[in-house]
C-alpha cells in the first residue's frame, strides 16, 4: 500500500501534468479562436473591397402596383422602360415576385431568362442584362412598305 507521503507526490505529479496540458489545450484554443477572427476579418474586408456590389436600380422606388395585372412581357417592357431601356433579370424577377405575376421557385431565374429571350423585345447586353429593342418602330416601318405596295 501507498504511504501518504507516496499519495502526495503521485497527485502533485498528476496535477502538474494536467495543469500542463490545460496550458496547452488552452493555447490550442487561443489559436484557433484568433484564427476564426481573422477569417471574419478578411471576409468582411474582401465582401465590402474586393466584390462590386450589386446595385438594385430600383429598390423600394420601383410601383410594383404599375405592373400588377399586366401579363409577365409588358411587365418586363414597363420595367425595362422606367430604367432607360435597360432590365436586369434577377431585379426583374423579383419585381414580379412581389407583383405577383410569378413565383418563387426553384426555376424562377430561368423563366424571367426564357421569357426575356422568347419576347425577342430585349437584346443581351451582359450576362444577366438585357436592352429593350426599338420594335415599334421595326413594326411601323414593315407596315409602311407593304401599304405603300401597289396592289394589283
Amino acid at each position: 500500500m501507498y504511504s501518504k507521503d507516496q499519495t502526495v507526490q503521485h497527485l502533485t505529479e498528476h496535477l502538474t501534468t494536467l495543469e500542463a496540458k490545460r496550458g496547452r489545450l488552452v493555447q490550442e484554443i487561443d489559436k484557433e479562436i484568433e484564427h476564426v477572427r481573422a477569417t471574419i476579418a478578411s471576409l468582411r474586408n474582401a465582401s465590402s473591397t474586393d466584390q462590386p456590389q450589386e446595385r438594385n436600380v430600383f429598390g423600394d422606388e420601383f410601383p410594383i402596383a404599375r405592373i400588377k395585372g399586366m401579363t409577365q412581357v409588358q411587365a418586363l417592357t414597363a420595367i425595362a422602360r422606367s430604367n432607360g431601356g435597360l432590365i436586369r433579370a434577377q431585379e426583374a424577377k423579383r419585381l414580379l415576385i412581389r407583383a405577383g405575376l410569378m413565383r418563387q421557385t426553384k426555376n424562377s431565374t430561368s423563366t424571367i431568362h426564357s421569357v426575356i429571350i422568347r419576347s425577342e423585345k430585349f437584346e443581351r447586353v451582359n450576362p444577366g442584362e438585357y436592352r429593350l429593342k426599338n420594335t415599334p418602330q421595326n413594326t411601323n416601318a414593315e407596315e409602311d412598305t407593304t401599304a405603300r405596295l401597289p396592289v394589283q
